[in-house]
């Protein structure tokens, strides 16, 4: 079936607070500092009990590094820049999956997100929990002058809150597999096939044992 919808069990607070400590090595003192909260209050952030109110989010957004938006709603981090907020054209970073991990998708982002080891920068405006995907092997590379190509080792940014509609390249698991594999979408009446970019590859038949996960939105490529 087709994936329109965000089903999940988003990170708490708490859970993004803990996870920028971490990421950070700060200690509950260097928050009460920062923000001027007592002991009391600050192990009631970190532990669960309350969420920081308006008088101390700000300050405790500039001590993790990031924008207050992101400590309330979670998903892609909004990192900071002193005093700077990210606005529409600065870069914010996706997490990097592998084909496994892609075709696990939903498992990565329902507070797996910590284990991910490597991110991509991007200043692709995606939804909350996006992601990128590392080509693999040469169906995507199309032949000289036929459009669109994605060789072997480009990065696509895929957005599982966009419609996967004909002609979108799409990133899908197939055959029941734990696998995702990115394909161009199509759409012929009643049928749907994975079309490779590639003519020397053959198409997939779109079946009750496929699942698009998200829509690729941007290719990231390093030409160096």
């Amino acid at each position: 079936m087709l994936f329109n919808s965000l089903n999940m069990k988003k990170e708490t607070m708490s859970d993004r607070i803990n996870q920028r400590m971490k990421l950070l090595r700060l200690r509950s003192t260097n928050l009460m500092g920062a923000t001027g909260a007592s002991k009391g209050t600050v192990s009631q952030w970190v532990n669960g009990g309350t969420e920081p109110s308006a008088r101390y989010l700000s300050k405790l957004a500039e001590v993790l590094g990031v924008t207050e938006r992101w400590l309330y709603e979670g998903g892609l981090i909004e990192e900071s820049i002193g005093n700077a907020t990210p606005g529409p054209a600065l870069r914010r970073r996706v997490p990097l999956l592998s084909s496994v991990q892609a075709g696990a998708w939903k498992e990565i982002v329902e507070g797996h997100l910590q284990d991910v080891t490597e991110w991509i920068e991007t200043t692709a405006k995606v939804s909350p929990y996006s992601f990128s995907l590392r080509v693999s092997g040469d169906s995507m590379d199309s032949p000289p002058g036929q459009g669109i190509s994605l060789p072997n080792g480009s990065i696509v940014i895929v957005d599982p809150d966009v419609e996967a509609i004909n002609g979108r390249i799409v990133v899908a698991r197939i055959n029941g597999s734990n696998e995702a594999t990115v394909k161009k979408l199509a759409i012929d009446g009643p049928n749907m096939y994975l079309m490779p970019l590639n003519p020397n590859f053959k198409p997939i038949p779109f079946d009750e044992n496929c699942e698009i996960i998200g829509v690729c939105v941007r290719v990231e490529m390093n030409l160096m």
